[in-house]
């Protein structure tokens, strides 16, 4: 989110956002191919064509997690273009409630009370970190416009767990297909729906600037970091579940407010809400992640 934040700050140059996404969807295909070549060796070229176009209806599967993935990602790079990477990070941690609901409701999946505790800790967490970018009284900057970066923000945080619970629950229905597999599958069909969305929305740009304009080394940066990110994703849905994830990444609130402090462009000075915040999402994590009293029920695990 900071790497985003700021190459979308007006100092740099400015690039299509859907262009970065499509670009990502390139790149996340090929580490996926080059993680299952290492592992098969020359097999694997013919083993990745039938699974993603032979087996085309099995492809078809991600269209619609791929779709929404597609959408969300375009409004994150909307979310950073009008928020600061503080605010911006922290108000997108509100996807652990989205992830909980469609958990629940798509995946029948029991949450127990402790953890809903620690979701509603986690929550108030998140708004006292967020409280010091928003109070600091500042009129936003030429050319943003905080109440449409909040919309898309939160636009984000639904389409997040409702895609992250849809992709959960075919993987682990699917579990005889490998996970890098699913990963070129997924990329592919957004990769599709990207190329589309370039020619939709910004054809006449890069017909006329290309498809790389206002790319530099942190463009670059931005595109390996965000598919790095849904790779990571991947093996999540596999070993663990999307609520870990979400928690996994609150604690990156810390981190990346700290880092936001050192960068005077992003003009971030946190405070006691900051560090209350903070402590209360370090508390939310430990609640949840706590070990104790697991019970096996079925296939589903009850605390």
């Amino acid at each position: 989110m900071l790497s985003m934040r700021y190459s979308k700050m007006p100092s740099q140059p400015k690039y299509l956002s859907t262009t970065a996404v499509v670009s990502a969807e390139v790149v996340k295909i090929v580490l996926s191919f080059a993680v299952l070549f290492s592992q098969m060796g020359t097999p694997a070229v013919g083993f990745v064509w039938r699974a993603v176009f032979v087996a085309w209806k099995d492809t078809l599967l991600v269209g619609v997690p791929a779709f929404i993935y597609l959408v969300q990602n375009n409004l994150l790079y909307v979310a950073t273009t009008h928020l600061d990477a503080a605010t911006c990070q922290v108000a997108y941690q509100l996807k652990l409630l989205t992830t909980a609901f469609f958990t629940v409701t798509m995946l029948k999946r029991h949450i127990s009370n402790r953890r809903w505790a620690a979701l509603g800790l986690l929550f108030v967490g998140v708004v006292m970190v967020q409280a010091p970018a928003g109070s600091s009284g500042a009129p936003a900057k030429l050319g943003q416009s905080p109440v449409l970066g909040m919309a898309a923000v939160f636009g984000a945080c639904f389409l997040s767990g409702l895609a992250g619970v849809w992709l959960e629950r075919i993987i682990k229905q699917t579990a005889d297909v490998p996970i890098w597999v699913r990963n070129i599958q997924l990329g592919v069909v957004s990769l599709a729906l990207g190329l589309g969305s370039v020619a939709l929305l910004d054809g006449a740009a890069v017909a006329e600037r290309g498809f790389f304009q206002g790319y530099t080394w942190l463009t670059a940066s931005v595109v390996l970091q965000v598919s790095a990110g849904g790779l990571l994703v991947g093996l999540i849905m596999k070993y663990a579940d999307n609520l870990l994830k979400g928690f996994a990444t609150s604690l990156s609130i810390i981190l990346s407010s700290v880092v936001s402090t050192f960068i005077p462009a992003f003009g971030f000075e946190p405070g006691l809400a900051f560090f209350c915040g903070s402590a209360l999402v370090i508390a939310a994590t430990i609640i949840y992640s706590s070990p104790a009293a697991v019970i096996a029920v079925g296939d589903v695990g009850i605390v």
